[in-house]
């Protein structure tokens, strides 16, 4: 009993120590993982060695495929380049197999955790830099997941290698399959395919677990982390669902053709061992299986994927017509891709309400776009409020707080509309110079558009203030008491301006936050060029 709660304290200890890992090393990697992804993977291969050396990088497959999908709905990435991404993610978890083989079985692990942990809380507790920090979180997570590994080897070698597992084998593939069921849904309970990987290998390493056992465990371990990407999908958008499907049909055809070919695979594997390592060893094998395993799933991906992404093109097409085309609740876990997609929405949204303002000088205004428009505006502020509860640089901070200004000028604007539309309802000829302003901002391709909505403005202002100026003259002015509509003109004129002020600054906010990431992106291409052409 004691030993089988040693085991269970490892395993919590495993986890703990990879949520550390991953956290960690995302914030060391900051906005350098969003620019890889957005940078290099314009061609299948650099999507998919991107892909791979992300998850290496992170020690998580599912940051990286939460990342990419937000750049999927963003628009800023193509599901065919994104399936590639998907298939090196795959390829970079086999690399923790190799860690614990490697690392965590083959040394005296005390040696190795403590330093790493005493070490990492140091630099996340007195660095005040925070790619520092998110360095120390992650060297301490290492440290964390080794101890719990040496403990868990502790635990098999004290407490299970009594316990029979053979028998799984005995009754051939019914025992294989069973296995693999298991794989899956212990990946996911635990939502960490990594920490399965790394309990199979040191159950087969303590020789608790048969190789061919252990094999079946990881293809299992590899069809369950889909259970992620279904989750994360059913209230998301049309794009992550197709990606999301693209991810599950992946390691659903690798899973079958590994299982049909999992004893050619275990012979190929045994001989490479050999040929490689000149020594039989149970924990390298499995990491080299899941290795050939996920390369395999590649391959057999390569030459159908463009067919398949034309496919998936084809699905999940019918959406709610209010529903947000790039918010996506997983962005949140990349702060920098969050606010990129949530000014994109905001502006999205902007543009809407422009082309529902514009078409007021002709006939009423919808009101279930208004309704769709508040239904929106409430979404984005609810993700800014969720953006905002996450750890972020100064920078990011700033930006936040600059779009938190035009999302509250957005708010004014959908009250103020409404009223408008009140006061111009019998007269809609007296608004056809706003309606046209407000449909050429609504046709505004922002950034690039930027400079155009001042002048836009400006002409709009000089308009008006040569109508009030006649409205005011002597000869008008008196008609204009005598008729008794003057007040309500002038009335009238100030509503339109105020409106006009407030819209403008909005749209102006929104361009002026994307022109700031269109500088970052061009910086980096800058500095990309430069290094080639020093390599060169």
């Amino acid at each position: 009993m004691t030993d089988g709660l040693m085991a269970l304290g490892a395993l919590g200890l495993i986890l703990l120590g990879m949520e550390w890992m991953t956290l960690g090393l995302k914030k060391a990697a900051g906005n350098n993982l969003v620019t890889g992804l957005q940078r290099w993977t314009g061609k299948p291969l650099h999507g998919l060695l991107i892909g791979t050396g992300a998850t290496v990088a992170v020690q998580s497959s599912t940051a990286v495929t939460v990342t990419t999908i937000g750049f999927v709905n963003a628009n800023l990435l193509s599901l065919r380049n994104a399936a590639y991404v998907i298939y090196g993610s795959n390829v970079g978890t086999s690399f923790t197999g190799w860690f614990v083989a490697l690392v965590g079985l083959q040394f005296k692990i005390e040696a190795l955790a403590l330093p790493l942990i005493g070490i990492g809380i140091l630099l996340k507790s007195f660095v005040k830099q925070r790619s520092w920090q998110g360095s120390g979180q992650g060297l301490a997570g290492f440290g964390l997941m080794f101890l719990g590994i040496g403990l868990l080897k502790d635990s098999f070698d004290a407490a299970f290698v009594n316990i029979e597992f053979g028998w799984l084998v005995d009754i051939g593939w019914l025992g294989l399959l069973l296995a693999v069921v298991i794989g899956a849904l212990l990946t996911t309970v635990m939502q960490a395919s990594a920490a399965v990987i790394a309990l199979v290998i040191t159950a087969v390493a303590s020789g608790v677990v048969p190789l061919s056992l252990g094999a079946a465990f990881v293809i299992g371990s590899n069809l369950g982390t889909t259970s992620t990407a279904i989750l994360s999908a059913l209230a998301a958008t049309a794009k992550a669902k197709r990606l999301a499907m693209l991810h599950v049909i992946f390691n659903v055809i690798t899973a079958v053709v590994a299982l049909m070919l999992l004893q050619p695979l275990l012979w190929l594997l045994l001989w490479l061992q050999q040929l490689l390592f000149d020594v039989h060893h149970a924990a390298f094998s499995l990491a080299l299986f899941h290795t050939l395993f996920n390369v395999l799933g590649v391959l057999l991906m390569w030459p159908i994927s463009d067919r398949l992404v034309l496919w998936l093109n084809g699905r999940f097409r019918r959406e709610p017509s209010n529903r947000l085309r790039m918010l996506d609740q997983s962005s949140l876990a990349i702060p920098a891709l969050a606010l990129k997609t949530l000014t994109m929405e905001q502006q999205h949204v902007l543009q809407q309400f422009c082309r529902l303002a514009g078409s007021m000088d002709h006939k009423p205004m919808e009101q279930s776009v208004l309704d769709e428009l508040r239904q929106s505006q409430r979404t984005i502020a609810r993700f800014s409020s969720q953006l905002g509860q996450q750890p972020l640089q100064s920078a990011e901070s700033d930006l936040l707080n600059a779009l938190a200004k035009s999302q509250l000028r957005v708010e004014l604007l959908l009250q103020m509309l409404p009223q408008l539309e009140h006061r111009f309802e019998h007269d809609r000829a007296g608004i056809r110079l706003e309606a046209e302003f407000w449909r050429q901002l609504a046709a505004l391709d922002l950034p690039a558009g930027t400079g155009q909505i001042s002048a836009l403005y400006r002409e709009i202002s000089r308009w008006r203030t040569a109508e009030k100026q006649q409205l005011v003259a002597p000869a008008q002015l008196s008609a204009a008491l005598h008729s008794g509509h003057g007040g309500e003109w002038l009335l009238r004129l100030a509503e339109l301006r105020r409106f006009d002020h407030h819209l403008t600054k909005a749209m102006l906010g929104v361009a002026q936050i994307q022109q700031y990431y269109e500088r970052q992106q061009e910086a980096v291409s800058t500095a990309t060029e430069i290094g080639e052409l020093d390599a060169s």
